[in-house]
């Protein structure tokens, strides 16, 4: 594995710099503010405007063509200037992953062009109340008719439905052949009738996920992705943007948390103040943070070696859930070490801030303590993860 950058890669690496540190927003997004939409879609139009919005994508549709390392340097570098949320997350990453490898040549003119600025907002309606881990269970339900599709059923943790334009869907099209294989995956108007959306209250106080309800809400042909049935091989692909998308980085959340340079910062500011623990419980904090700084550096490392894989054309699907598994226990440790790093701190409320808190206020790391909860569930839960490596890494019967 060569580590050393090229000559382009390092010039990739300072415009992506310049560019992102020249526009960052200044005033942070407060996402319990009804402002906080239009905020985070003004930010993705200015990254569109550089074509920083999707830097892997082509050109054509507002793209790069981003090497696998070209993006892990933007990953790097959009995460120091702690960004704020990216409002089309699904659409940037697992709609368009579904729609340049499977959808239409049609469909690309007409889908990937609104993406980028966020000019079309996208949700995914994959998981149902009794199909989660088990993602092919679902029971929602397309009914063929002369020209489309009939759907009926429910989806649940679909993130931003209620802010969205378009969905990725998929539903049951045959109910008589195995339950792989009788899914199919289309494009929904978010908008057209009979569609129910209910947002889901957080622990955060935040609403993001959503329930949302089908009642014969019809889907022309043309927005099929895919052949009838084939909806589990385009699941999987924006399945493995997730997952990478979600094991990678800079181990922020949705793009604008604390990430673990945040936290080294805020150890030092605390240390500086003479704010650290002592006694027993300094020693034993000090000992956490020295072993979650050696575990991200073993993370940081595998990561490289993915991405070194992926350069050289191959798809470690398994060992991406691998680290996605160790990553996520990692996330939470370090959030609950952060807990206690604050200390009585903790109990502010928002708009209260402290200089010894590494430049950000109290609620950023309430936020993400909060959220970190999320990490061992989103993009497939530690469970699901630990069957993976069962049964294609260790080899055990299934």
């Amino acid at each position: 594995m060569d580590l050393t950058l090229s000559d382009s890669e390092r010039e990739f690496q300072r415009e992506c710099r310049e560019f992102l540190q020249a526009r960052a927003p200044q005033r942070p997004v407060r996402y319990d503010q009804p402002d906080w939409v239009e905020r985070c879609r003004d930010w993705q139009r200015t990254l569109a405007e550089g074509r920083w919005s999707v830097p892997g994508w082509p050109r054509q549709y507002g793209g790069r063509e981003a090497t696998p390392v070209e993006l892990m340097l933007y990953e790097h570098e959009l995460a120091a200037v702690h960004p704020p949320r990216n409002l089309n997350t699904i659409g940037t990453g697992w709609a368009g992953a579904a729609l340049l490898r499977h959808g239409s040549e049609e469909q690309q003119q007409r889908y990937l062009p609104k993406i980028p600025a966020a000019d079309e907002v996208w949700c995914q309606l994959f998981s149902e109340p009794n199909a989660g881990s088990d993602l092919a269970s679902l029971q929602t339900k397309a009914t063929k008719t002369h020209s489309g599709y009939v759907i009926d059923g429910q989806k649940i943790w679909s993130s931003l439905a209620q802010v969205a334009d378009r969905g990725i869907l998929l539903a049951r099209t045959d109910s008589s052949v195995a339950k792989h294989h009788g899914i199919t995956c289309f494009v929904l108007d978010m908008h057209a009738p009979g569609i129910t959306i209910r947002p889901i209250a957080q622990i955060t106080g935040e609403r993001d996920f959503n329930e949302v309800f089908f009642d014969n809400v019809v889907i022309p042909e043309k927005d099929r992705i895919g052949g009838e049935g084939e909806g589990w091989t385009v699941a999987i692909t924006t399945l493995m943007a997730e997952r990478i998308g979600l094991s990678a980085g800079e181990g922020t959340l949705w793009g604008s948390g604390p990430t673990w340079a945040d936290v080294l910062d805020l150890w030092q500011r605390r240390k500086q103040a003479g704010a650290l623990p002592e006694g027993v419980a300094g020693k034993a904090l000090r000992d956490e943070m020295a072993r979650l700084h050696v575990e991200g550096e073993a993370l940081r490392l595998t990561g490289l070696r993915l991405l070194s894989d992926v350069a050289r054309g191959g798809l470690p699907s398994a060992q991406m859930s691998v680290r996605k598994l160790a990553s996520d226990v990692w996330g939470q440790q370090v959030h609950e070490a952060v807990w206690r790093l604050l200390g009585p701190e903790v109990l502010l409320q928002p708009g209260d801030a402290g200089e010894a808190n590494g430049g950000l206020t109290t609620p950023d790391w309430q936020r993400a303590y909060l959220f970190a909860r999320a990490l061992t569930i989103g993009g497939g839960t530690t469970e699901v993860q630990k069957d993976i490596l069962a049964r294609r890494i260790l080899g055990l019967p299934v």
